[in-house]
């Protein structure tokens, strides 16, 4: 478990600071279960070239899981159910965590440190739809997944130029979507991922289905495998970013409807 930095003199008088000190929720035990079993057969998979099933009706055959692909890549899904989240939390959240430090630590006090968002003039723009004020722009992250604190690079695009159907989006199929192509600090050095968390609204809240395709990018709107022929991803890779995703969406989840009823009107 990681220790949490402390706070700044700054950081201790805002609104939100209260929740840097809440426990982490814990991860359900169904999750963990799935965590410990090890990877799943890839087989069950869904394959980035078939990443517009997510818009299909019901669920695919692994929702929650993690494992190396036959080509070398690494592969993890992890389904969340959020009581209380709405549609509006969601994108909210996505556009107001990136603007502070401390905002992004609350998520998860234990790992994440800060996301900066290079296009703050986007996110400060009330014309546009909230989910726009994500789309297009590019965040600068500093976390821990498992082996330390990593340097880290999300672009966040439009959901067509990750190759998703852009009218679904919105629909009943998909409330809403967040993706990007993420990449250490030096594009092409390093793991790089593709990263989609997709959401459904569902009777009591949000059930978000997020999924990550280790060692790819979609360029020019297609998936580009940067993983050499002959070469796997070790499975710690994967393993280790299943695990922090169960516990940062276990824990945004808890917190997400106070502190949005608390902070919606504070970018």
């Amino acid at each position: 478990m990681s220790l949490r930095p402390e706070l700044t003199d700054v950081e201790k008088i805002l609104s939100y600071s209260k929740y840097y000190d809440l426990a982490m929720t814990p991860v359900p035990e169904e999750k963990l279960a799935i965590l410990e079993k090890g990877p799943i057969d890839s087989g069950l998979a869904l394959k980035i070239e078939d990443r517009n099933d997510l818009f299909k009706p019901g669920y695919l055959e692994c929702e929650t899981g993690y494992c190396i692909m036959e080509d070398g890549t690494g592969y993890l899904a992890n389904h969340t159910f959020m009581p209380g989240v709405t549609k509006e939390m969601f994108e909210w959240w996505f556009a107001w965590h990136s603007m502070e430090d401390l905002r992004y630590r609350i998520w998860d006090p234990e790992d994440h440190f800060y996301a900066r968002n290079q296009n703050r003039e986007k996110v400060l723009d009330s014309s546009l739809p909230m989910r726009e004020r994500t789309w297009g722009t590019q965040h600068v992250i500093l976390e821990d997944i498992g082996g330390g604190a990593d340097d880290l690079i999300l672009n966040f695009e439009y959901p067509d130029k990750m190759g998703y159907d852009i009218e679904k989006v919105g629909s009943e199929y998909c409330a809403s979507m967040m993706c990007a192509n993420g990449h250490g600090p030096v594009p092409g050095q390093g793991v790089a991922a593709v990263m989609t968390h997709m959401i459904r609204e569902a009777e009591g809240g949000i059930e978000l289905r997020s999924r990550f395709w280790i060692g790819y990018q979609i360029i020019d709107v297609k998936p580009v495998k940067l993983v050499p022929d002959g070469i796997k991803i070790p499975e710690f890779v994967p393993r280790g970013l299943f695990a922090h995703n169960l516990k940062e969406f276990t824990h945004l989840a808890h917190i997400l409807p106070m502190v949005y009823e608390e902070e919606k009107d504070n970018f």
